[in-house]
């Protein structure tokens, strides 16, 4: 198998798909002929490839696959592996099979048959006759509108089929109702890491432990466990809502240049914790993600120099900084330069719930955006919401992967900053005491 498999290998008949070599465990998916399947699958272990190379070999004989990712990256990465296919196509059949057209949504072949490769979006899928692959149908928004309009592309056939393939996500949604049904009608396959490795697959467990920090991620990434969600202030659904692919995590000085009214939230950190900036841009009563700097075990003058150099650009309207322990003289300092436009806030239980609110209503409206970088999602999710004994609500999250919810904090702080600011219209409201340090921000790219 291309990429993802130990030694290829191309025959002349057509019998399975490709006559290619699998591990175990995809073997297993290829032999099995029922009609509804669903895999509970770790992450990076060929399924994807052979979902790929299943629907290539319905396309030689004519019948057409659709394929509903995620998100438009998915969707395009799985049509890009199944055209990495296409020689062995050409091979296996003496070239009697051709690909007629090609494009980064569709596959056809002179046979007639298809790979068309779509985002989830109900309004999209509907209208197709053949085969259906739901491809991470945990992280899937609305999953349950996509069921309606994609599940009557298989009913005028007895032998199309639908596969629902999948990492585990929360523990709600369709996905984890349909792998937690009885219902025998659903043939059903588990791949954990360990299932992978045991069938051939050459993942190295001991490194990627290691390089997974955060438990409850291994769990979920790679040992096929469903995440509880009964605590998490932003549950995995709703962030996934909210995740826009066209963003970048990272602050882009040519972008900040072009932007309206910005606003930051900064967390401080030093020893143990990530100092991390956050600074949105505010468009009309939304938010959008303008991008993020961290920096880790920073001496405060370096941090102090960070912070000068956004306060001194044009949009920038208001800072909200951490003032709590390590902050308060960084931000004191900042608010006699900068005035008004720096807001040092105290982390006690109240302001904390306050923020905490604020960030739930607002992924709630759908008035923000964040990007697909998974150590923010992770750091978002990781924000839990318990209720004490006395009754006392509080809001705590576990130190993992070098992070203690820092960029929650920074988000937080940022949306806080963004909805206290006085209006000014465009007259610019931050002024440092010399020239504009913003070319110092370069160091930070």
């Amino acid at each position: 198998m291309i990429t993802e498999t130990p030694d290829t290998a191309v025959e002349r008949e057509l019998d399975e798909p490709l006559a290619l070599q699998w591990w175990d465990h995809q073997r297993r998916w290829l032999e099995d002929d029922s009609r509804l399947r669903v895999c509970c699958k770790a992450r990076q272990i060929g399924m994807s490839t052979v979902v790929a190379t299943e629907a290539l070999h319905a396309a030689v004989y004519g019948e057409t696959t659709v394929v509903v990712s995620a998100s438009q990256r998915q969707a395009s990465e799985l049509l890009r592996k199944a055209a990495q296919l296409l020689p062995l196509v050409a091979v296996a059949a003496d070239g009697t099979v051709r690909v007629d057209k090609q494009s980064a949504e569709a596959i056809e072949l002179s046979t007639g048959g298809r790979v068309i490769s779509l985002p989830a979006a109900a309004a999209t899928v509907q209208g197709y006759t053949g085969h259906v692959v739901i491809d991470e149908a945990a992280w899937i928004p609305d999953i349950d509108a996509l069921w309606m309009g994609i599940v009557p592309t298989i009913s005028t056939s007895k032998e199309y089929r639908l596969s629902v393939v999948s990492t585990p996500g929360p523990r709600t949604g369709m996905f984890y109702r349909l792998w937690n049904s009885d219902d025998p009608a659903w043939s059903r396959h588990r791949v954990s890491v360990y299932d992978a490795q045991a069938g051939g697959a050459p993942h190295d467990i001991d490194a990627l432990r290691a390089a997974v920090a955060d438990e409850a991620t291994w769990r979920a990434a790679y040992e096929c466990q469903f995440v509880d969600e009964s605590h998490a202030l932003l549950p995995y659904d709703l962030l996934a809502a909210r995740v826009d692919e066209t963003l970048s995590y990272h602050l882009n000085l040519k972008t900040m240049s072009e932007a309206g009214d910005l606003y930051a939230g900064y967390d401080v950190g030093r020893k143990h914790d990530l100092s991390v900036l956050v600074v949105l841009e505010k468009i009309k009563d939304c938010y959008r993600w303008r991008g993020a700097v961290e920096l880790s075990k920073s001496p405060f003058n370096e941090q102090s120099e960070l912070l000068t150099s956004v306060l001194d650009l044009r949009g920038l309207r208001r800072l909200a900084i951490d003032q709590s322990g390590l902050g308060m003289q960084l931000a004191e300092e900042l608010v006699q330069r900068y005035r008004s436009c720096v807001e040092p806030i105290t982390m006690t239980a109240p302001v904390k719930e306050s923020l905490a609110s604020r960030i739930l209503a607002i992924f709630q409206r759908g008035d923000v955006d964040i990007p697909n970088h998974r150590p923010l999602i992770e750091d978002l999710h990781s924000m839990q919401r318990t209720v004490t004994s006395a009754g006392n609500v509080r809001y705590a999250a576990p130190r993992e992967a070098g992070s203690h919810a820092d960029r929650w904090t920074a988000l937080a702080l940022a949306l806080h900053a963004a909805d206290s600011a006085p209006v000014y219209g465009h007259t610019i409201v931050c002024w440092g005491n010399g020239p504009s340090r913003a070319q110092q921000l370069r160091k930070y790219w």
